[in-house]
């Protein structure tokens, strides 16, 4: 069963250029069912396609070995894929080599940004394009899960966020069912073979499989470590604190780990997409708080797994947590990099600032049911002057003003 990926309006504009495409993202996200349904495209529409594998020991050797026989191999057709492109042996050398002797349309795919983005975008700048494909997110999961509410969905336009217009909201029953289905995303996550799963004890054993046989295996293999123990500390510790800023020395002692090895502990996490470090939005050095980041896990289903934290929703105290953690998921989707939080040496705090053409937008995930609007967001519009300010919430739709600033209430499930 393939769930369409929002990846593909994304990449569309770029399928025609001759530039290569680099498809990055965690082992198990859906890459290579991905690119063999873009390769089926290519086929009906009468192209020559091929479609090879660097976990096929054959196609691995022969690139690594002969790059001028693998040349008058895929030289034959118009467009290559190569699927787990980390594994090649100086593959970012012989890709850019390819790229300039062939009229070929080259789009790869690999597991490790450390590999890919490093290793081949160096060789590759201004021919290569790089995308990530990251598990489902929510919408992709109401795809698989709830077509029905996928539809209602459809004409709220994520990437127009601080332009929603209430008057397009769903109303209360709808708004209530798909908080409900929110809910369940917030605990198992959207690896697909988890979403896809029948059952509970199903889709617990699924991200079992993911987290220990591919990402540990991959990031020990990264770190050279012997033992997984000091890992397995860090992945706990960490899951018990998304939306908390990281305290270095506390989280090395937590660990076992000096300085210098929680540093690179953490880098590892983040380039093989387990965690992401969000960095604080500050203006003035003197007043705004720290540097530390804040830590957010890029699954759900991972970060409850590495807990051991099955609860529904109804029964959790880190409800808000989770939901502020979607939050981010979210805002990195539709904004990359511009994602940061804001905290002054008083402690007002906001949960995210998006920087977004020489303005700022502040977000604050509040997962209840009605109006509330805390101090820290009226001390950033205040010192800002936003032209708007959400409030992404349970179910609760609202607006209102304070000062210019337009502050919107809006069911975080909508995008």
């Amino acid at each position: 069963m393939y769930i369409k990926r929002q990846l593909e309006i994304q990449i569309e504009p770029f399928l025609a250029k001759k530039e290569a495409i680099s498809i990055v993202g965690p082992r198990q996200a859906g890459k290579t069912t991905f690119i063999q349904n873009l390769a089926k495209r290519f086929e009906r529409e009468g192209r020559k396609v091929k479609f090879i594998t660097f976990e096929r020991k054959i196609d691995l050797d022969l690139f690594n070995n002969s790059i001028e026989d693998f040349k008058k191999i895929v030289e034959q057709y118009e467009i290559v894929f190569i699927d787990e492109f980390q594994y090649g042996r100086g593959g970012g050398q012989k890709l850019k080599y390819l790229y300039d002797t062939t009229k070929i349309k080259f789009i790869i795919s690999g597991s490790s940004s450390l590999e890919l983005t490093f290793q081949t975008g160096k060789y590759l700048v201004g021919r290569l394009i790089e995308f990530s494909l990251m598990p489902f997110s929510f919408r992709e999961f109401l795809s698989a899960k709830d077509s029905e509410m996928f539809l209602v969905l459809e004409n709220i336009s994520g990437a127009d966020i601080f332009n929603f217009d209430l008057k397009d909201a769903p109303g209360r029953e709808i708004n209530s069912r798909l908080a409900e289905r929110l809910e369940e995303y917030l605990i198992f996550g959207g690896y697909p073979a988890a979403v896809l799963s029948a059952g509970a004890e199903e889709k617990k054993k699924v991200l079992e499989g993911i987290y220990d046989k591919y990402l540990l295996k991959d990031i020990k293999d990264l770190l050279r470590l012997a033992t997984d123990n000091e890992l397995d500390r860090l992945g706990k510790f960490l899951a018990g604190q998304i939306g908390n800023i990281i305290k270095y020395q506390e989280l090395a002692g937590a660990c076992g780990l000096n300085y210098k090895e929680l540093k690179k502990h953490l880098n590892i996490l983040s380039k093989t997409y387990i965690i992401s470090l969000v960095a604080p939005f500050f203006t003035n050095k003197r007043t705004e708080l720290v540097k530390n980041p804040k830590v957010y896990f890029n699954d759900l289903g991972l970060r409850n797994y590495s807990l051991a934290d099955w609860r529904a929703a109804g029964s959790r105290n880190d409800l808000g947590a989770l939901a502020e953690n979607y939050g981010f998921i979210l805002l990195k989707s539709i904004f990359s990099r511009g994602v940061k939080y804001w905290r002054t040496k008083a402690k007002a705090e906001v949960d995210f600032v998006i920087e977004k053409e020489q303005t700022v937008y502040p977000v604050e995930i509040k997962y209840i049911s009605k109006r509330l609007i805390g101090k820290s967001l009226y001390s950033f519009i205040e010192k800002f002057n936003p032209p708007t300010a959400l409030i992404l919430t349970k179910d609760y739709l609202g607006e209102e003003k304070i000062n210019k600033t337009k502050v919107k209430f809006i069911p975080l499930a909508y995008f």
